[in-house]
């Protein structure tokens, strides 16, 4: 892989802008749901080969999926991700390469969300809703990169009520390091699912960042009925509501991308050590208690 800062990076990232990304990722989508053995088959063994991927952790064995999709988003073993002891803390919500974490810093243009070194974004925009972009006022972020080797469900960081979903249409610019570093805006740009959530720690939203090849979003509300959204934001509130328990499965990627997780002001502090680059696992401890004489955000 070429270092993400390099001109070959910038090169790839630039091509990006000429590909036709909804009809290769249309494509992708055939491909993955195809159930002919001859296609399915040495999909998911050069997959397997190429990523090392460790089945011994899913619930289906290698033999079992009937599409290189149903083997990519496989469910895993209850064991397989016990959770971290957190009290009513937040965990993370997923495997992957966390890409930032921090504080949502305040502009008078409103909250911005670091997405690389020297580029930020409106959070307002990421949400596609400015009233409920200023609940997270002081609040704090975390994003999560899932790899194609990554598990690609995700889960509810704490116990939660599911209050809106807001399906916002988009590109579907590849999230890799390298795009982060060169797109503005990125996050914002992409085509995306919000879920905003009430917590007993004040508000919360999990935003699932679709990208090129990704087939869809699904959550386990809509049971796979809306993979993508239309031409315009599509909001629903939710009444009754929809309640969730802390690791419950909120939805899934069919083919990788990336889970942003927003909380308010009242939310617990970030554990310390959410570094770029560091790997996650889901069920992970987000939040506890500070380092001695650390400074708050």
């Amino acid at each position: 892989m070429p270092d993400p800062g390099s001109p070959l990076a910038r090169l790839g990232v630039s091509i990006q802008h000429l590909l036709p990304q909804r009809a290769l990722t249309a494509l992708a989508h055939r491909i993955s749901t195809a159930r002919a053995g001859w296609i399915r088959r040495p999909l998911i063994a050069g997959f397997r080969r190429l990523y090392e991927v460790d089945l011994d952790e899913a619930v289906v064995p290698a033999s079992g999926f009937d599409s290189f999709d149903s083997f990519f988003t496989r469910a895993l073993k209850p064991d397989a991700r016990p959770p971290a002891s957190v009290g009513t803390g937040l965990l993370c919500p997923c495997d992957g390469t966390l890409s930032q974490a921090g504080p949502i810093f305040e502009e008078p243009s409103g909250g911005r969300i670091v997405q690389a070194k020297g580029r930020d974004y409106s959070l307002a925009e990421l949400l596609a809703d400015e009233k409920a972009a200023e609940a997270f006022t002081g609040g704090r972020f975390a994003t999560v990169y899932l790899a194609p080797y990554d598990y690609h469900r995700v889960h509810v960081p704490c116990d939660a009520t599911l209050r809106t979903e807001i399906r916002v249409p988009g590109r579907l610019f590849s999230v890799s390091d390298a795009t982060s570093r060169h797109i503005d805006r990125l996050f914002a740009r992409n085509e995306r699912m919000v879920a905003l959530f009430d917590t007993a720690h004040g508000p919360m939203a999990v935003v699932m960042v679709a990208a090129m090849l990704v087939a869809g979003i699904e959550t386990v509300w809509d049971a796979g009925l809306r993979l993508r959204p239309g031409r315009d934001v599509a909001r629903i509130d939710f009444d009754p509501t929809v309640r969730l328990s802390a690791g419950a499965e909120l939805g899934r990627f069919h083919w990788g991308s990336t889970v942003i997780v927003v909380t308010g002001r009242d939310a617990p502090d970030w554990v310390d050590g959410l570094v770029p680059g560091r790997r996650m696992r889901l069920g992970e401890a987000l939040t506890g208690p500070r380092a001695p004489g650390r400074a708050e955000n």
